[in-house]
């Protein structure tokens, strides 16, 4: 799976070496935990390339504050996440998961 998002406010926190987290998603748990081995893709917009990205390696649930219960997700970049385009279509608020089919 793909997931491309909007992130307008470049909040990234490096928690060690490469892996980065960024988030307060609205996400049902059961689909985060899905994601997990996904390529996560940053945009300011809908139509614009990505600007940062990654392999989604984990996430967890906000517990309290603003943001409560919203879904945090652990990456690690990759150079390759930059410059990924992808159509209007399938957005869902600030968030577009692409499902692909399996390869046999």
């Amino acid at each position: 799976m793909k997931v491309h998002v909007i992130d307008k406010f470049n909040d990234f926190n490096n928690l060690h070496d490469n892996v980065w987290e960024c988030g307060w998603w609205k996400l049902k748990e059961d689909k985060a935990q899905e994601l997990v081995g996904s390529e996560i893709y940053f945009h300011k917009k809908r139509l614009e390339p990505s600007f940062y990205g990654g392999t989604i390696v984990g996430y967890r649930i906000e517990q309290e504050g603003l943001h409560q219960g919203g879904t945090v997700f652990e990456f690690q970049y990759s150079h390759a996440s930059r410059n990924v385009r992808t159509n209007k279509y399938g957005w869902s608020r600030e968030m577009k998961i692409i499902e692909e089919p399996e390869q046999k």
